[in-house]
């Protein structure tokens, strides 16, 4: 339609609601949209609710909620791998949108009825990275200043002047930083910040930025692995990333590495680590993830000197919440209108 073609002039405010009606998506046209919400967000979503009142929110706090509700349900948001997929799918026919709060989507998708569902999937990434950069230079500077060391004589009330692990600067050094999505950028920086030199491995092509000097494929892994003095995964647990760092690449290594793993544990092989680790090829390791998950208690890593283990709380912060509500809360609107969803997840790769 256009003006030429109206008997009648039209104030231009007037025409402009005219066509925004027409061509308005249809959610905002009166069709009702029920959304499950997990119930520690239903609060801050209800604005929205408020704005739009064709939007039914239900809050859930199960999976048994879950398929309770789920048969008229457009869309669930909050949804995680505890939940019966296969199940939900199957009762849920009218499903167009799952949102997950994670950035890591493998144990989603190890369900191939969601992998291979028109359902569109979006996850948690970019909002995880600020606590999850953070996360992983503590671990770092934990050996690198030898602060488990010291930590640790805290308990004898007096410090012996002496060091477990050399004290050194992060300044000069080599950085390789596997995986530069959401949350290896944000590592990129810091590391930039400290004065370190920056590469990276990535499959996607990344733009140039001022942290990175340079970034490879991920099949290239290997020419960058002897550069590095620090080797930091953030890469997302997928087949191709199951045990891409192992023996061979550990023995391309230089001797005294350090090795931080905030992804998953899988990426990383365990037995190849703790070997490298006893031969002081790799000086010292900090993990936030490992393989399997928890360790068995009586696995070598717990009572290495050199290794710290965290319980996969990378993701804690005081902030992150924030983040998720106005995640969830955008792309909670722009399904009600039609826009493409922030941070969708491509369900044959994984991430």
């Amino acid at each position: 339609m256009s003006t030429a073609t109206l008997p009648f002039k039209l104030p231009t405010f007037v025409l402009g609601l005219t066509l925004g009606c027409l061509f308005a998506p249809a959610t905002v046209q009166g069709q009702q949209i029920k959304v499950l919400v997990t119930a520690n967000f239903a609060k801050s979503l209800q604005p929205l609710a408020d704005r739009f009142p064709n939007l039914h929110l239900v809050a859930f706090r199960s999976g048994e909620d879950l398929l309770r509700e789920v048969s008229d349900t457009d869309a669930i948001i909050g949804f995680s791998a505890s939940h019966p997929t296969a199940k939900i799918l199957a009762a849920g026919k009218k499903l167009r949108w799952l949102q997950t709060g994670s950035a890591g989507v493998e144990d989603v998708l190890k369900d191939s009825t969601l992998k291979n569902s028109p359902v569109i999937l979006t996850n948690g990434k970019i909002i995880q990275g600020p606590e999850i950069a953070d996360h992983a230079l503590a671990l770092l500077l934990n050996h690198t200043r030898d602060l488990k060391f010291y930590n640790e004589q805290m308990t004898q009330v007096g410090f012996q002047r002496k060091n477990r692990l050399p004290q050194i600067e992060l300044r000069g050094k080599t950085v390789l930083i596997v995986g530069l999505g959401g949350i290896g950028t944000q590592v990129a920086e810091r590391c930039f910040a400290f004065g370190m030199r920056v590469l990276a491995v990535d499959a996607k092509d990344i733009p140039l930025t001022r942290a990175v000097e340079e970034v490879r494929k991920p099949d290239e892994l290997d020419i960058l692995l002897p550069e590095a003095d620090v080797v930091i995964s953030c890469v997302p647990h997928t087949p191709e990333s199951q045990r891409m760092i192992g023996a061979k690449q550990f023995g391309l290594m230089k001797n005294g590495v350090y090795i931080i793993n905030v992804s998953r544990g899988p990426v990383i092989d365990t037995e190849a680590l703790t070997a490298a680790l006893k031969s002081g090829k790799v000086r010292a390791a900090g993990l936030d993830v490992t393989e399997p998950e928890p360790l068995p208690k009586d696995h070598p890593l717990w009572s290495m000197p050199n290794v710290t283990i965290t319980p996969h709380i990378a993701t804690a912060s005081d902030q992150v919440e924030a983040r998720r509500t106005k995640l969830y809360r955008e792309n909670l609107e722009r399904f009600l209108t039609g826009r493409p969803l922030r941070n969708v997840v491509d369900k044959q790769k994984g991430y």
